[in-house]
């Protein structure tokens, strides 16, 4: 039975030399760490990113204290582009198309401007060789019942008769063709004198199309004449 007991004790002490030996003695030394390896990224699995919550804008804006791309894009207001529409000869017509206007749905704001105006259309014979031919048509002029004809001064182009000035275009027309049957070839132009413009200026929104000026323009401005251009 000694022995036996012997026996154990001396398997009891080996073991706890051995544990010992084992756990104060024999530890592996550290790897060493390559340089080259540390410089590497590192290996993320699929399941770690998918798990990581992905920060909102205004989130991210609040924390790095930048401002969010949609708080920025509230902050910038619509752009808009002014234009101008006309001219009109007075303020009579002027007031009349911004009644058009605002019932088209804008707002109209109504401007003058310095500048050369219309003074009505002259209708003139010119290229008259002689004070003879000069006499000739204002007698033809005179008998045919054109009494406003007259004599100007002459141009670089020779002598010239005067047989009208007429606010409306389609007046002076009207006397051009009268003329004409007599075998004259008249000339009609615009004179004009230093006065005062009228326009009308609109701010446009990215959605307006373009301005419809239909019905602007005074029956003896002609359609033609109204303009839309970039406010000055």
């Amino acid at each position: 039975m000694r022995s036996v007991r012997t026996a154990v004790i001396i398997l009891v002490f080996v073991n706890v030399v051995f544990m010992a030996w084992a756990h104060w003695i024999d530890v592996p030394p550290e790897a060493a760490v390559n340089q080259a390896d540390a410089s590497l990224p590192r290996l993320v699995l699929a399941s770690d990113t998918q798990a990581q919550p992905v920060a909102a804008p205004a989130a991210v804006a609040a924390v790095t204290g930048a401002p969010s791309a949609v708080a920025t894009a509230a902050e910038v207001p619509p752009a808009k582009r002014c234009v101008s529409v006309g001219p009109f000869n007075d303020l009579a017509q002027q007031t009349r198309a911004a009644s058009l206007l605002q019932e088209r749905g804008f707002t109209p704001q109504q401007r003058t401007e310095a500048s050369d105006v219309r003074d009505g259309y002259w209708v003139y014979l010119g290229g008259l060789k002689s004070a003879a031919d000069e006499a000739q048509a204002l007698h033809s002029l005179q008998e045919a019942g054109i009494t406003d004809a007259h004599a100007v001064p002459a141009s670089d182009d020779g002598r010239r008769v005067s047989v009208g000035l007429f606010t409306e275009r389609r007046r002076a027309e009207r006397r051009a063709r009268a003329v004409q049957h007599l075998g004259f070839s008249p000339d009609i132009v615009e004179r004009h004198r230093s006065g005062t413009l009228y326009w009308i200026d609109l701010d446009l929104g990215t959605s307006d199309a373009a301005v419809p000026t239909e019905g602007l323009a005074a029956p003896d401005q002609g359609e033609s004449r109204i303009q839309v251009r970039v406010c000055p």
